[in-house]
């Protein structure tokens, strides 16, 4: 089982009423946007470092390593993609 820990942050009286009166789980929301956010940025750190690879290499055309990222943006795989 994963062990839970308790994260905290300070919100507005209006802004904790208003979550309230719409059902907002409070708890869940954080969890799933931090869970984004690492997913975000974890591929943000590899399409950096890809990029950076392909760059050092020669004889990919022109405009091959943007498409790439932009697919993969996307939700595309390479296998996906056409080149």
């Amino acid at each position: 089982m994963v062990k839970l820990i308790t994260v905290s942050a300070k919100v507005s009286e209006e802004l904790k009423r208003k979550a309230d009166e719409l059902g907002i789980n409070i708890s869940a929301l954080v969890r799933r946007a931090l869970e984004n956010e690492i997913r975000r940025m974890e591929l943000q750190s590899v399409l950096e470092r890809l990029k950076e690879e392909v760059e050092e290499a020669s004889g990919l055309p022109e405009g091959t390593i943007v498409g790439i990222i932009r697919d993969m943006r996307e939700g595309r795989t390479i296998a996906d993609r056409t080149l």
